[in-house]
């Protein structure tokens, strides 16, 4: 039985890290054109070689970009599994040198990948021991290997507002009000290849482009040779000033450096806030609140036709639209009806979607309509229409017409999400990277065959129902318009980062676990002094520090402690967003849960120890948090083969924990302490189960004995010896030696 399958949720930590133990495999949609060549990453070494063989075997067909076998796109949208040195520098990957640590090992030890075997799909088998301990070996060895490190100093915030400034007086006059700027330096600090970086920067130029109301294409200016600044005019995207006070408003990085040209930029510009950061508007402008914001779209799908000058139901009245119905669709839980309409800036395409398929709610024998003798009843819908600039933006309502800001997961999914809903904006613009989509009619063959309807109503279908040639000529001018549109802003419309669209990846990595390299730069520290500083900053700034050197941390968390910080770190003052609720990510979902999630929605856990580390005697606690209630396990194992579960154990056999609220190991509640008695490093795995039931239906006998053993395992050695507290007395069973991994 498999951790999922037992609803139990596991991470492993060396001292610690947080890990999502999920999984899920996205629907591939059949009609995308096949990836181009891809180029595979080379082993350096024999340990390597090995590594990729394992992950090529058992991982590519779902997770490699130009390997996949029988899809066209990558399993939730990962499609690097054989990219090695990629993966090493993706934490919400792997944890060089704690493989233990890292989610795609924990994934594959757990049974829950490969998915296809995991679940019986397939008749392959999965790895085997051997394979294993290969990539452990692996992740192991990449901790032992000197990794090339990037210097911020020169991406501190004072010299990104003196390059500004330069560029901005290069200038007219007349176009230095309305220029703004945004930047993508903390990514390129983080030393990404020159693939992601492109990748990025193309998603930062079609992000600005999807935004804008203008007829004209913005082509990427950057402020700097490395282009990494990107200096835009507001008046290019017909925003206006107020407009950019709504985005900066919401800015939860804003800072007002104390040294270089700031003064400058800000009085030229008439804002405190002329520059903000790349990842951050991918992910908050793609997505509402902002999104619908910036492209002004109306509460309701009635007044989006008014203010396109469109109107529906008169356009299917005179057979003026054009549809397609079918079975099966990519987004769509049940059968689906799509419908195109001529505006002014190109096409409108609306779709049908239907929360079960029989009744009215059947196209095949209710093609007709919304409502009347032979029209279906839909549940609601989504839109797709050309901005001026030929740009695609996206609107979802209900049958009503309401908008909403996410479509309800039993009429439509995007798989590639944990709640597996529908975002407007994102997930419109991850499924139509290329424009519009190939959809093959099924409603006209059948209504013509079946003659099920009168001859009015068939009449009516063949209409309104083109023949599949006409409507593939209808769908490929339309993809054509979107894609010129992209390349007249200068960037590949085919360009995606290892099967995910640009605007995607660029959201995905603001959503991405924080390791201290890129909290560095995030602060515009050089990494190579980034401890230093944080580590005196106070001891918010310390603790903050402790949980960075120890793994990773969430966005939300890193965003609450930022404006806290800064002014200790650099010298800088927080410019603190204007509203009391701008600094709330929208989703608290990691890239973990992104890349893997699945309908079983894994518990979050958080483990850490009081220290980094200890010497011979000193005492040791962890600290555990989670997203929701749920039955805490933690387990030690040895390299000699034991393991030994330490909570719960017979002082404390109650082992629920609340929400949201930090649990301690031992607690002052506790009649004991952990004593370390050997040299060595450690592991502690927790694992939490909303079940109840005890870890792998183990029982414990605590009459026997403090601990419950689960005999061997693997792992190193260390002894840990169980204390009485201070003035306190252990109930007189003995003293017990437990055993923690040493890696």
């Amino acid at each position: 039985m498999t951790y999922r399958e037992s609803g139990i949720y596991k991470i492993a930590v060396l001292f610690p890290l947080l890990v999502f133990s999920l999984a899920d495999q996205k629907a591939a949609y059949a009609e995308e054109p096949p990836p181009a060549e891809i180029k595979i990453y080379t082993p350096m070494s024999e340990i390597e070689k090995a590594a990729q063989t394992v992950l090529e075997q058992h991982c590519s067909r779902c997770h490699q970009e130009g390997r996949l076998v029988g899809r066209t796109k990558p399993a939730k949208e990962f499609g690097n599994v054989l990219q090695l040195d990629q993966l090493l520098a993706d934490p919400a990957k792997t944890k060089p040198g704690n493989p233990d640590g890292s989610r795609i090992f924990q994934l594959i030890v757990n049974g829950q990948m490969p998915q296809d075997v995991a679940d019986g799909y397939s008749m392959l088998e999965g790895p085997t021991p051997d394979d294993i301990q290969l990539l452990r070996t692996w992740i192991d060895n990449a901790g032992q290997v000197e990794t090339a490190s990037c210097s911020t100093a020169d991406g501190d915030y004072g010299s990104q507002y003196d390059l500004i400034a330069g560029h901005l007086g290069s200038l007219p006059e007349h176009r230095r009000a309305g220029a703004r700027y945004i930047s993508l330096s903390n990514l390129a600090a983080t030393c990404f290849n020159a693939d992601h970086m492109e990748a990025y920067r193309y998603g930062l130029v079609k992000l600005l482009n999807s935004l804008s109301s203008m007829p004209d294409p913005v082509q990427p200016v950057w402020a700097d040779e490395d282009r990494t600044i990107l200096q835009v005019n507001l008046e290019d995207l017909g925003w206006s000033h107020d407009l950019w006070a709504t985005v900066t408003q919401e800015y939860p990085y804003g800072v007002r450096p104390l040294a270089g040209q700031y003064k400058f930029v800000t009085s030229a510009t008439g804002t405190a806030i002329p520059l903000i950061r790349g990842d951050w508007l991918a992910f908050y402008a793609s997505r509402p609140p902002l999104y619908n914001k910036i492209l002004d779209l109306p509460p309701t799908f009635q007044e989006l036709q008014t203010k396109l000058g469109l109107d529906v139901g008169k356009n299917i009245a005179d057979y003026r639209a054009q549809r397609a119905g079918f079975q099966k669709s990519g987004v769509s839980e049940n059968n689906r009806l799509i419908e195109r309409h001529p505006i002014s800036t190109g096409a409108f395409w609306t779709s049908y979607d239907f929360g079960g398929n029989g009744g009215r709610q059947s196209l095949f024998q209710f093609p007709l309509g919304p409502g009347g003798e032979f029209g279906f009843n839909h549940d609601g819908g989504e839109t797709i229409f050309n901005l001026p600039n030929g740009y695609q933006a996206y609107y979802l309502n209900t049958a009503k017409g309401d908008s909403i800001d996410k479509g309800p997961t039993n009429i439509v999914r995007d798989k590639s999400r944990r709640d597996l809903a529908v975002t407007n904006g994102i997930s419109c613009m991850g499924c139509h990277n290329q424009g519009m989509r190939n959809a093959k009619d099924e409603i006209r063959s059948h209504v013509e065959t079946s003659k099920i309807l009168p001859v009015s109503a068939r009449e009516a279908v063949l209409a309104l129902f083109p023949t599949s040639a006409d409507m593939d000529k209808l769908i490929e001018a339309d993809r054509a318009r979107f894609q010129t549109a992209v390349k007249n802003s200068g960037i590949d419309p085919t360009k995606d980062l290892n099967g995910v669209e640009v605007i995607n990846a660029l959201s995905n990595k603001y959503e991405q676990e924080i390791d201290i390299k890129v909290a560095a730069a995030e602060f515009g520290v050089a990494s190579e002094d980034f401890g230093k500083k944080i580590g005196f900053s106070g001891p918010m700034g310390a603790n903050l520090l402790q949980r960075l050197e120890q793994g990773t941390i969430q966005r939300d968390e890193f965003e609450s402690a930022y404006g806290s910080i800064l002014e200790r770190v650099v010298d800088a003052e927080y410019i603190k967003p204007s509203r009391d609720d701008a600094v709330v990510v929208q989703t608290k979902v990691s890239s973990s849960a992104h890349e893997f999630a699945s309908a079983i929605k894994g518990v979050a856990i958080q483990l850490n120890s009081d220290k980094l580390a200890y010497v011979l005697g000193d005492k040791i606690a962890f600290s555990v948090k989670v997203d929701r209630a749920c039955h805490l396990t933690l387990v030690d194992q040895d390299s000699n083969g034991e393991t030994t579960i330490i909570f719960p154990n017979q002082y404390q056999q109650d082992n629920l924990i609340q929400a949201n609220q930090t649990f301690l190991f031992p607690n002052e509640k506790s009649s004991f302490d952990f004593k370390l008695s050997t040299r060595g490093t450690e592991t502690v795995i927790a694992i939490c189960d909303e079940s109840g039931k005890a870890l792998g239906n183990i029982p414990h006998d605590f009459a026997a004995s403090l601990f419950t053993d689960l005999g061997k395992g693997e792992t190193a050695y260390r002894k840990i010896d169980v204390v009485p507290k201070e003035s306190r007395e252990l109930p007189p069973i003995g003293r017990s030696a437990i055993k923690l991994t040493v890696e």
